[in-house]
């Protein structure tokens, strides 16, 4: 059984991956334009594989086949460099096993979705290999048994998610909107790496299962751990007051806001406290503002929803708001209820995304037929001052706020990066200068 599951394990991460690469080396090598159907089929034969090897470890450790299969595997180390160790190590228990599941499954759905959706699209080959490499990462995130491993999937869906958002890079709007949401995933990751090292000096590890001591810490350095990995879960789950790159996320395809933004990236910081709450648990203080920001980024986002007035803005507000109350859940120690929140609002999440077009459509359809336009409802917030109704429309400035916070520091690195520029071509010159004169030779 160790053999096969470590077989499993092994195919659940690299089998999009592979399908994903196979593809992408089809279209860069190919002397013809592959088939749509044949790099559909490519990758959906990866995703079904992942989702198999997911069921087949979620059988093991339910105990189908005794003895259960629970806690780390191990495949070695990583790196080591004398006593620094990367562990390639897989951490399997309920918490792994129901978002591995939670992950394969709508990928796997969204793909066979956008084999459709995306027919005779000019991205639709390029769309299917990026979702390869995002199916990989979300598997890794799933079962890595230490946060060095886990950092590796959080990238490759940081990666994916950001070439999601500027798909239709020939527009420069979705493009703007892509480098927003990488420049945050940036800021806020620097929190995680920073984390990342603190845990190996502090705890001589970072395996997950070495961070249950965490209580046996320093209390100033258990709240700097904690805050460390909160700033990480507040980028990538948008919380305040990082939330403004949410919506600007909804310019990618609506197959990927669905699976990015409705059911896996976006829950992939409150996954990361799942997996560490034992800091949190021994961090009362970076508990108490975690759960400070989640009920604040959730008010936020219900004021905010009442007036937008597109489908998939109003959806990424609602996605918002519930996050909120996940990780509020988490800071407050109810990991059990904060789990079933996550699943059962990624699943509701992916359908309405994948609803929206068809609903707006029906909608369209259903008022030209009755000989009336269609009207839009009367907002909540429209019955309340002008001025609570203008913050909630331009989501209380809060881009603006930040946008005029990250300025000066813009300003400075334009400024030395002219700086330098001047400098480089000054000593170019001379350098080009010196070299003519010892080509010249001295003067008859």
């Amino acid at each position: 059984m160790a053999d096969a599951i470590h077989v499993a394990l092994a195919v659940v991460v690299l089998a999009p991956l592979v399908a994903s690469v196979a593809a992408g080396s089809r279209l860069l090598l190919g002397d013809t334009w592959p088939a749509e159907r044949g790099v559909a089929t490519l990758l959906l034969l990866g995703l079904v594989s992942s989702l198999a090897a997911s069921f087949f470890i979620a059988a093991a450790h339910g105990g189908v086949w005794q003895p259960a299969v629970r806690g780390e595997v191990d495949f070695g180390s990583w790196i080591a460099i004398g006593t620094y160790e990367i562990p390639a190590v897989f951490f399997i228990d309920n918490v792994a096993v129901v978002f591995s599941l939670l992950g394969a499954v709508l990928t796997a759905l969204v793909a066979r979705f956008s084999e459709t959706y995306l027919h005779k699209d000019p991205g639709f080959f390029r769309f299917y290999v990026l979702l390869g490499l995002f199916a990989a990462g979300t598997q890794l995130l799933a079962f890595a048994g230490a946060l060095d491993l886990f950092f590796a999937g959080w990238e490759a869906i940081g990666i994916a998610s950001t070439l999601f958002i500027g798909f239709f890079h020939e527009r420069a709007e979705p493009v703007r909107s892509a480098v927003r949401a990488f420049v945050t995933y940036r800021m806020c990751d620097v929190g995680f790496l920073i984390a990342i090292v603190l845990a190996h000096e502090l705890l001589g590890s970072t395996r997950l299962s070495d961070l249950g001591r965490a209580d046996e810490l320093p209390g100033i350095a258990v709240t700097l751990l904690g805050l460390l990995l909160l700033l990480a879960a507040f980028g990538k789950s948008a919380q305040l007051p990082f939330s403004g790159w949410l919506v600007r996320a909804m310019e990618g395809p609506t197959p990927s806001s669905a699976l990015f933004y409705g059911g896996v990236s976006i829950h992939a910081g409150l996954y990361l406290l799942l997996r560490t709450s034992p800091v949190l648990d021994a961090a009362p203080l970076a508990a108490a503002f975690g759960a400070a920001v989640g009920l604040a980024t959730a008010a936020y986002a219900s004021a905010v929803v009442r007036t937008q007035a597109d489908a998939k803005g109003g959806l990424a507000q609602a996605t918002l708001a519930q996050t909120g109350l996940i990780l509020a859940e988490i800071c407050l120690g109810l990991t059990t209820l904060a789990l079933v929140h996550l699943v059962s609002h990624a699943l509701l999440r992916v359908w309405q995304y994948l609803r929206a077009p068809n609903m707006l459509h029906d909608a369209h359809h259903h008022a030209h037929h009755a000989g009336h336009a269609v009207e839009p409802p009367v907002q909540a917030g429209a019955r309340a001052s002008r001025r609570l109704y203008l913050g909630q429309l331009h989501r209380f400035r809060l881009d603006d706020r930040l946008d005029a916070a990250v300025a000066p520091v813009i300003g400075l690195a334009r400024f030395l990066q002219r700086l330098d520029e001047r400098y480089l071509a000054r000593t170019l010159g001379r350098d080009a200068q010196a070299t003519g004169d010892e080509h010249d030779g001295p003067p008859a």
